[in-house]
């Protein structure tokens, strides 16, 4: 090993700590099994008749679409995220969870967050708003029974979560051109290592294009119920703060691919990496997680495990490489 790589591999300070990758595939998959089956438990319970029966009473399809919609993705946004900037900023709870950071060299201060709060509170006001009142205007989801089957409620979310894939990803993608990267996702990538309010922290274009639109557009397509909205605009927004958290806790939605995104800036551009894994833009990504996963394994061992950290190491090089370049540039 020449002296050059070993530095290149001591510097690398990304998921070192093995607690933040004990969250694996399946176990991430934890959190949106558990808000499908309130969902199904929910409807199919005694309680939905009484309170759809009040909110029809009480509320017009307009004042539900608008208002209900808004006001409870909202609340749900804040309480998520300000239990995340308890855990970065109260020290009692920032040390009892700081394995499971990602990249703990890094913090934020109060100033930090301030500045996120005004624009996340602004992009709510000028482009959520908006749009739950165009959509209550132009075309209204269902309030009123029946109610989705549990059939009907897992197949809208997984078709829904397809559309928010395909959509996120090739919007963010295309923000990340040179031509589009300084005007539209520059501002939301001044994190590096985000926090979770950070994750809409962003012009009110890439708000609007990129975190918004792929959400509702597969609900809007089949026109599910008001309650399919609920739930998938509030599982998303509870996915979109834990993966922008820089903690990667055991049990939750998977923080690793777009914690990665923010670190190198090249990679992982989708929300659940399967359009990632087509076109090749993981590969980094997965490099490092290999070379993670071999010095856990056979740490010290020499012969079939070189191959994996010359690899990783040459991966690793042309990724500092470019983003100097990009940085040469004006683009970072």
């Amino acid at each position: 090993m020449t002296k050059s790589e070993a530095t290149a591999v001591k510097t690398h300070k990304w998921a070192l700590s093995p607690y933040t990758r004990m969250n694996g595939p399946l176990l991430s998959l934890l959190p949106t099994v558990l808000v499908i089956a309130l969902t199904i438990y929910i409807n199919k319970s005694t309680f939905a008749p009484r309170f759809y029966h009040w909110l029809n009473s009480n509320y017009t399809p307009f004042q539900i679409n608008s208002w209900w919609t808004f006001g409870i993705t909202t609340v749900v946004y804040w309480i998520g995220g300000l239990v995340f900037m308890a855990l970065d900023m109260w020290e009692p709870l920032r040390k009892r969870v700081e394995k499971y950071k990602l990249q703990p060299t890094q913090r934020v201060t109060w100033k930090d967050y301030r500045k996120v709060c005004l624009i996340v509170l602004r992009n709510q006001l000028v482009t959520a708003l908006p749009l739950c009142l165009a959509i209550a205007y132009l075309r209204p989801l269902p309030t009123t029974f029946p109610l989705p089957s549990a059939t009907r409620t897992i197949s809208t979310f997984i078709f829904c979560l397809l559309v928010e894939e395909a959509g996120f990803f090739y919007v963010h993608r295309f923000f990340h051109s040179p031509k589009y990267y300084k005007t539209y996702h520059k501002k939301h990538h001044e994190f590096t290592a985000p926090v979770a309010l950070a994750s809409t922290y962003c012009t009110v274009v890439e708000h609007y294009c990129s975190n918004t639109l792929p959400i509702v557009a597969g609900i809007l397509i089949v026109r599910a119920h008001w309650c399919m909205n609920i739930l998938f605009f509030c599982a998303l927004e509870l996915g979109t703060l834990a993966t922008h958290s820089g903690y990667n806790f055991p049990g939750s939605f998977n923080a690793l691919q777009h914690d990665w995104h923010h670190y190198s800036f090249t990679e992982n551009f989708g929300p659940m990496g399967l359009l990632d894994r087509i076109h090749n833009t993981d590969k980094m990504f997965r490099s490092w997680l290999e070379e993670l996963h071999r010095r856990e394994t056979s740490a010290g061992a020499v012969g079939g495990g070189d191959d994996i950290v010359k690899k990783a190491r040459v991966e690793l090089n042309s990724l500092e490489n470019e983003k100097l370049r990009k940085e040469a540039n004006g683009q970072l």
